[in-house]
């Protein structure tokens, strides 16, 4: 029996399902654009560590793609070009962070990035994309500043994973429960897998994913801030969606939620957090900032 065979076997059966690896790039089905394209680029990183302040990007992934501007299909992924690269931070890698992405001191020695390479590849770019932008884009722009003119989106926030029958938002699981796996934890190998997860039709929608995903990027987002809530509150907040951001010395603490109807979140504070009527401050978040450190700007 070869693998064509067992695989058959195994997907016919109700008590095994079957994953494949992510293709390379130069295997997906893509097909010759129709109409107007525009170029974007997915970004992943690997860090000394989470912590948006004091961490450092190590690793910068770049993989350019163009794609349909109306319908979201991806119909070139420039592979040849994207980068991926290595940086020495101004600390050691932390032992628990090697564990997870691999990646050692001996690695980086020595290492930069070349900021007109990332120029050449972010400039020509209509959005750029991560599965995490929160904690991606924070990271790239305390090195590059180039990436904070750029317009954002994010695949892990900006698609409605739910709605669609899937009940996490992570690559790993949004990959096995379409059927696929990838070697992950290293930034190209992620944004690949990524960004192939866009070229497939959502589960109950039947959209392509990236197109889901520009549908809200294109549109107007709001930052709700529920400053001052109770301590027993936070547990509804978190399954609201919203964040919890500590001021950093700068501004009130608060839970934030970013949304396309601040209308609504306004109603359900008044409603369920607070009590009452009081004010709520909400800010325009334009795409240039979303995901931002610099979101709280004025």
């Amino acid at each position: 029996m070869n693998i064509s065979e067992a695989a058959r076997l195994i997907e016919a059966s109700p008590d095994f399902r079957l994953l494949r690896r992510v293709p390379a790039p130069s295997d997906w089905a893509l097909n010759s654009p129709r109409g107007e394209t525009r170029r974007g680029v997915f970004v992943d990183t690997e860090t000394t560590g989470l912590d948006l302040d004091t961490d450092e990007v190590i690793e910068l992934a770049l993989l350019p793609f163009e794609y349909e501007r109306e319908s979201g299909a991806i119909v070139r992924v420039d592979h040849d070009t994207a980068l991926s690269a290595f940086r020495q931070p101004s600390f050691p890698i932390p032992p628990e962070s090697s564990k997870i992405h691999g990646i050692t001191d001996e690695m980086v020695v020595g290492q930069n990035i070349d900021p007109e390479l990332i120029r050449s590849l972010i400039e020509p770019a209509h959005i750029v994309i991560a599965h995490n932008a929160a904690f991606d884009r924070p990271m790239v722009e305390k090195h590059w500043q180039l990436f904070e003119a750029k317009h954002w989106a994010c695949s892990f926030a900006e698609i409605d994973w739910k709605s669609e029958g899937l009940g996490s938002a992570k690559l790993d699981y949004l990959l096995w429960a379409r059927g696929w796996f990838h070697d992950g934890h290293r930034a190209l190998s992620d944004a690949e897998a990524a960004l192939f997860l866009l070229t497939l039709l959502l589960p109950a929608s039947g959209r392509l994913g990236l197109n889901a995903l520009l549908e809200c990027a294109r549109r107007q987002l709001w930052v709700v801030r529920a400053e001052d809530t109770a301590f027993e509150q936070r547990a509804s907040l978190k399954a609201r969606g919203y964040r919890w951001d500590d001021g950093e010395g700068k501004r009130v603490k608060a839970w934030w939620i970013m949304t396309n109807d601040p209308q609504v979140e306004l109603d359900w504070l008044h409603a369920d957090i607070y009590g009452d009527d009081r004010d709520v401050t909400v800010i325009k978040a334009p795409a240039t900032r979303r995901y931002s450190s610099r979101l709280w700007a004025e």
